[in-house]
């Protein structure tokens, strides 16, 4: 698995980097957005980013949208999309209305999770394989052979697309919930957090 690390401070770059390397990920790094994107238009074995909220000239939100308009093919296919993960700092986290409105909007967007600054090593690596789990995709369904009778089949197509128009359904109330869920998390996170630093 390979991981894009973007941060404009070569400390945290080099920790990570490090860090990750330990855990047999492949890494690549840059310090600003339009690095990071130079690096995504090229290499299409990245599998996740891991970035900060603010960089130099963009924030982690813009680098999410402009990152999610690459197309990215191989010998196979088209390439997943790719998984980002935001990094905050307690101040940033805490420190106005506006930080806790950014946060959450990355999570709405699309964002896989928030990590604290400084991250744990056994968090982030767990959290990195389980993205790549979550984004394999699901097994093929054997094929039914055809039903004989035509009146049969048009039963069988239109019961399928039922069932597909409920599942269809129940994803998008599912993930309706999930996002409420996600955002009301960061909140009690950063609450949390708050409580620290207070402290």
């Amino acid at each position: 698995m390979k991981i894009l690390i973007v941060d404009e401070i070569g400390f945290i770059r080099q920790s990570l980097n490090q860090k990750l390397s330990r855990h047999n990920f492949d890494t690549v790094s840059a310090e600003s957005g339009e690095e990071a994107l130079a690096i995504l238009k090229t290499d299409f074995s990245v599998d996740a980013v891991l970035t900060s909220l603010f960089l130099p000239s963009m924030n982690a939100i813009d680098l999410y949208k402009a990152a999610s308009k690459i197309e990215r093919f191989n010998d196979e296919g088209i390439i997943p999309p790719l998984n980002f993960f935001l990094m905050v700092t307690r101040e940033h986290g805490t420190s106005s209305p506006r930080m806790k409105e950014m946060t959450r909007d990355a999570l709405a967007i699309g964002f896989k999770d928030l990590l604290i600054k400084p991250i744990d090593t056994e968090l982030l690596v767990n959290k990195l394989r389980g993205s790549v789990r979550s984004s394999e995709p699901p097994p093929e369904i054997e094929e039914r052979e055809p039903v004989i009778a035509a009146s049969t089949s048009k039963e069988s197509e239109t019961r399928q697309s039922t069932q597909r128009i409920d599942g269809l359904a129940v994803m998008q109330n599912s993930l309706h919930a999930l996002k409420k869920e996600m955002c009301e998390s960061i909140d009690i996170l950063l609450e949390e957090v708050n409580r620290k630093v207070s402290k």
